[in-house]
């Protein structure tokens, strides 16, 4: 995105948060969607690292931004079987959510099908053992030619619930073009199993130290969207896979919504609030945490949905480097 294109994102989104905070009527916002994404990690030489994909530039949503694994949920995931080894009553309260299950089956499918890493289990908790017709299934799944919950049946898998580990949970700024309601996982590449670039979605991807991912943005060769940076920043922290997965189930978090209001001045400002109630978290610099600008937001956010560190915007735009596997 150039920068005549990101000055013009810029204005619409203004005069759209315009729109709503002085009911001009003259935007509506879209509906919003649940949806699920997977921060996938595995240990590498220095560390533990991430999986990115950069989405491509035609995508509607989030184009050329490095994200990870997910979408919205489907239907068909609520017919998906899962393993059984969490206490879905318990996690959908912590997740804000009637239908945990769905959830844990998008985050499952969609891992599958944007980086072919399954997430699966045998019936009496063996892991999966990979072959040649898992990626011609993988690519029928993406293609909407057959249903994950079929696929499981027909090799005897269920999805490995406990292997994902809610974090951290988003809602799309009522200024985009398109909406989301999104739990953030995290999990661990699986023995035996390789995330790849299936093409698709995206056009690049790349397994990143979280700290240098987070360098590449701050210099502006890394677009990364604010949900993005803010689950970085807290597995940053961590030297190794095992803690990192710890300090995502003790994890403390909530709905985190970016909301414009009229600020002291009388210009349009933004604070981040709580999704289900209202209730002011922090405030935000300038611009919104945009969803396709790849606008900065709140450092550390992920890591408490309660209580946020003093906010750092800047633009992240320019070259799209990685560190390719």
């Amino acid at each position: 995105m150039n920068a005549m294109d990101l000055a013009g994102l810029l204005n619409r989104k203004r005069e759209r948060a315009e729109s709503l905070v002085h009911g001009l009527g003259t935007w509506t916002p879209p509906p919003i969607r649940n949806a699920a994404t997977v921060c996938l990690l595995r240990t590498g030489a220095d560390g533990p690292e991430i999986f990115l994909m950069r989405r491509n530039a035609s995508m509607a949503f989030a184009a050329g931004m490095y994200v990870y694994p997910g979408g919205a949920v489907e239907t068909s995931d609520s017919t998906v079987r899962l393993a059984g080894h969490v206490d879905l009553a318990e996690l959908g309260d912590r997740m804000f959510t009637e239908d945990p299950a769905a959830l844990l089956a998008a985050a499952a499918r969609e891992t599958f099908e944007e980086c072919g890493v399954l997430l699966a289990v045998t019936a009496d908790g063996g892991r999966v053992v990979w072959d040649d017709d898992l990626d011609v299934e993988r690519a029928a799944l993406a293609a909407s030619e057959i249903e994950f919950a079929d696929l499981l049946a027909r090799r005897g898998l269920v999805v490995d619930d406990s292997a994902l580990i809610p974090f951290a949970h988003w809602v799309t700024p009522a200024v985009e073009d398109r909406r989301f309601d999104t739990r953030f996982f995290v999990t661990s590449l699986p023995e035996g199993q390789e995330a790849r670039h299936l093409g698709g979605e995206a056009d690049r991807v790349a397994w990143w130290r979280p700290s240098a991912a987070l360098a590449e943005s701050a210099a502006g060769h890394l677009p990364l969207l604010t949900p993005t940076v803010a689950a970085l920043e807290m597995l940053a922290e961590h030297t190794d896979v095992a803690s990192a997965l710890a300090a995502a189930a003790l994890a403390e978090f909530a709905p985190l919504l970016p909301q414009p209001y009229v600020g002291a001045d009388g210009e349009i400002a933004w604070r981040l609030v709580h999704a289900r109630t209202g209730v002011t978290i922090d405030n935000l610099e300038a611009t919104p945490p945009s969803e396709t600008d790849g606008v900065r937001g709140i450092r550390g956010a992920a890591k408490s949905g309660l209580v946020a560190n003093p906010p750092v915007a800047s633009a992240a735009e320019g070259s799209q480097s990685g560190q390719m596997s």
